[in-house]
């Protein structure tokens, strides 16, 4: 039995403010369940247009995107911040902590929005810590974190919701060696990204190198 095709891209062409020159043109991509695909590219090739494109954060200007046979095109806003809260686990390049939050509360805060309890909230979230082994960093602020540190608490809180759909920008991007070997080992087939779809965005031949599937994007944007 074969994997179920879990992302779709038909035709799809994307434009910004009017303009007639398209960050993509006629894209078509499908993407199944399981998969490690990298968009492997040059800075301002696209590649982050790409992953919002895929969760919803922007709509094509032309062609039809599906997750899970659903098309995007076709939900109002409030269906799609609900399809990717329960469907995504995004790793912006910007991180978007709360600096003046604690690790735990950080990583906890997407089942907030979920409305989960507190009790619960905590118990997901200690897990996560435990599977990658920062149990005793929970209560330090983030504000007080490394560059790397950080990533690696962005990538944990994106676990949070156990989305099967993971998107990372540029997730080992102006890392130090350490932090950035920690960020491949747990791409690499760590327990808490096993069998789920992941979609990440780099120009490091490392990640690249261990992807089952690499798509290249060499435009870059004018």
């Amino acid at each position: 039995m074969g994997s179920k095709l879990v992302i779709s891209l038909e035709n799809v062409s994307k434009s910004y403010n009017g303009s007639s020159d398209n960050v993509f043109e006629k894209v078509n991509l499908k993407i199944e369940s399981g998969e490690l695909l990298v968009a492997h590219g040059p800075i301002g090739s696209g590649k982050t247009t790409l992953l919002n494109l895929i969760s919803g954060l922007t709509k094509p200007t032309k062609g039809q995107i599906q997750i899970n046979g659903l098309d995007l095109g076709a939900m109002g806003n409030n269906r799609l911040a609900e399809m990717r809260a329960r469907t995504f686990g995004i790793v912006h390049q910007t991180q978007n902590l709360i600096p003046e939050l604690t690790i735990v509360e950080n990583i906890e805060l997407p089942l907030v929005f979920l409305g989960i309890g507190k009790e619960e909230r905590r118990k997901r979230a200690t897990e996560i810590l435990r599977k990658i082994g920062i149990t005793k960093m929970a209560e330090r602020l983030v504000g007080n974190l490394s560059v790397g540190e950080r990533e690696i608490v962005a990538i944990a809180r994106s676990m949070i919701g156990n989305p099967a759909i993971v998107l990372m920008d540029e997730p080992t991007e102006a890392l130090d060696p350490i932090m950035a070997e920690m960020v491949l080992s747990l791409i690499r087939g760590d327990s808490l990204l096993r069998k789920k779809t992941i979609i990440i965005t780099t120009h490091d031949r490392r990640i690249a190198s261990i992807a089952g599937r690499v798509i290249h994007i060499k435009r870059k944007i004018p």
